[in-house]
Formats: structure tokens, C-alpha cells, sequence
């Protein structure tokens, strides 16, 4: 019996032995944790700061922004202490405004962006519908009453997209419809331009019709030797000669950029991602900061409505 107790005092022991230890591993690893995550919060912000740095500099430069100049260029990891920061600088004015739909030349070039993505465009009055501050319903648009007998119910918004990932709320647009237009669209206050000097080459196919590929191709050729300094050059090359293009909602200078920072540190990943607006005097103020997975990411699970 005095045996049999001493083994059973024995494993006793040595299970609760095994016990604390493994949950001080776990509070080490924890507080670790902790501490990696409010560092890799400090380096983003300070890639943040850097970024608006280089903002502010650049317009003592020239009065017109494209992707040769400093901020556009693809940095290598920036190695820190136990990990790296990864950057990365983006015109936000590369891409469609979807708060500019309202205007008809806007949607058209929405339209002509989805057809070269092969999206189908019909949702493109819903989303006016979803923008305008009123509750008629235009032809194939969508209201209220589409949207309250959703589950969960919800409302049209009738003000302007806080987030290009809010598409996925109005009618007719589904996950696969925003995966493939996530890089070609922003959501910017105001009807913003797009930038000619930075814009991809299938929004560059959209801004007319029956632009043809090679047209495009040298346009973006001759725009990475000699960007353009004023719409003029642009719509005034042969590319456009009969298309009529419009030079409403069109720039050659950018002011809403897409900070991405990506920290590892230890065992704590961290993205943030920030929007941030420069006036032509320089100054650079933050938009709206978030810190999680890439906007471009689709937030919601499953299909779209």
C-alpha cells in the first residue's frame, strides 16, 4: 500500500508539474505574442509615416504623378529585428471610382471595364440606385425593397461606398464578380479622376469604345518613356483619333494613395492598410486605416446576392 501511494503521489505530481509548465509555455508564448503584435503596430505606422514622407516630397518635384517616380517603386523586405516590413504604394486614382458612377460617361466605362473582364455589367444601375440619395428605382436598379428581404435584411446605403468591398452588397454583383474587379476599382469620396499616367491597361480600354489592344499597348509604351503631363497629349493621340473620348473624370496627378504594410514579426503577422489624401501643397492626411487582411480580399463567405 505505502508503494502503491508513493507512485500514485509520484504521477500526481508529475502531472501537475506537466500542467504549470505547459501553462507557462502557453503565457510565455501568449505575452510574446502581445509584445510582436504592438511592435509590428509601431513599424506599420511608421511605414505609414514614411509613405506620407514621400507623398509630400514628390510634389515639389512636378504636378503630375506616374509609375516611374519614387513612391511607385517595388521595394525589396525591409529586414527588422526577429522579421521584416514589406511595402507597398499605390495610386488609388489607377483605378475606377465607383462613387463617379453616377455620372453616364463613368457608366459606360464601368460598363466597357466589365465586359473586358468578362463581368456581367447589369448590376450597374443597382449600384447608382445604391448611390443616389434618393429612393426611386431606375430600370433594372435596385431599392430597399430588394435588399429588406434579404437575410439578414438591409438597406441601400443612398450615399457614397465607404469601401470598394461594399459592391458585394448591392444586387446582382456576386463573389466572383467582385474578385475579378477588386484590383480595377477604389472607392474614393467625391467623383476623383483617373489617373491616364497610372491606370492599368484594361481601364485604359475602357475610357472609349473600340480602342484595340495594340493601340493600348503603345500608349502604355510611351507613357513608361514619357509620362503625360497634361490630358491634352493623352486624348490627342491617334490611338482616340474618332473616338470621341471625353476628358470628364480623366487626370494626369493623383491624390488618394493605398498605403499596404505587411509586418512579420515572430510569430504575428500584421497588414495595414491605409488611405491616404495629399493636397497639391503636400500636405498628407490618413482616410481611413484598417488593419487585417488586404481590401482586396473578399470579406464575405459563400455567394453574392
Amino acid at each position: 500500500m505505502a508503494l502503491i501511494t508513493a507512485v500514485l503521489v509520484v504521477a500526481i505530481a508529475a502531472i501537475i508539474a506537466t500542467s504549470m509548465m505547459r501553462r507557462q509555455n502557453f503565457d510565455t508564448r501568449r505575452t510574446a505574442n502581445i509584445i510582436h503584435r504592438d511592435q509590428a503596430i509601431a513599424y506599420a505606422l511608421g511605414a505609414e509615416q514614411w509613405a506620407a514622407i514621400e507623398l509630400a516630397k514628390d510634389t515639389q518635384q512636378n504636378n503630375f504623378d506616374h509609375l516611374n517616380e519614387i513612391w511607385a517603386y517595388d521595394l525589396p523586405p525591409l529586414p527588422i529585428e526577429g522579421g521584416f516590413v514589406n511595402l507597398k504604394l499605390e495610386d488609388l486614382q489607377g483605378r475606377f471610382n465607383l462613387n463617379s458612377v453616377l455620372d453616364p460617361i463613368q457608366a459606360e466605362r464601368l460598363a466597357r471595364l466589365c465586359q473586358v473582364i468578362n463581368v456581367d455589367p447589369a448590376f450597374i444601375p443597382a449600384l447608382q440606385d445604391w448611390i443616389d440619395s434618393d429612393t426611386e428605382v431606375r430600370e433594372s436598379g435596385a431599392e430597399d425593397d430588394s435588399y429588406t428581404m434579404q437575410n439578414p435584411p438591409y438597406r441601400a446605403a443612398n450615399g457614397y461606398l465607404a469601401d470598394s468591398s461594399e459592391l458585394l452588397l448591392v444586387r446582382g454583383v456576386s463573389v466572383q464578380d467582385y474578385n475579378a474587379l477588386a484590383f480595377y476599382i477604389s472607392a474614393l469620396p467625391g467623383a476623383s479622376g483617373i489617373n491616364v499616367n497610372t491606370a492599368s491597361p484594361l481601364l485604359i480600354q475602357s475610357l472609349t469604345r473600340e480602342v484595340t489592344v495594340p493601340n493600348v499597348e503603345r500608349l502604355i509604351a510611351i507613357r513608361a518613356e514619357r509620362p503625360y503631363q497634361n490630358l491634352d497629349d493623352f486624348v490627342g493621340d491617334e490611338a482616340f483619333a474618332g473616338k470621341e473620348i471625353q476628358e470628364e473624370h480623366l487626370s494626369v496627378a493623383s491624390q488618394y494613395f493605398l498605403l499596404t504594410a505587411d509586418v512579420l514579426l515572430g510569430d504575428a503577422p500584421l497588414t495595414l492598410q491605409s488611405v491616404l489624401y495629399r493636397t497639391a501643397t503636400g500636405n498628407v492626411t490618413v482616410v481611413n486605416r484598417r488593419f487585417g487582411p488586404s481590401r482586396e480580399r473578399v470579406l464575405a463567405q459563400g455567394g453574392g446576392n
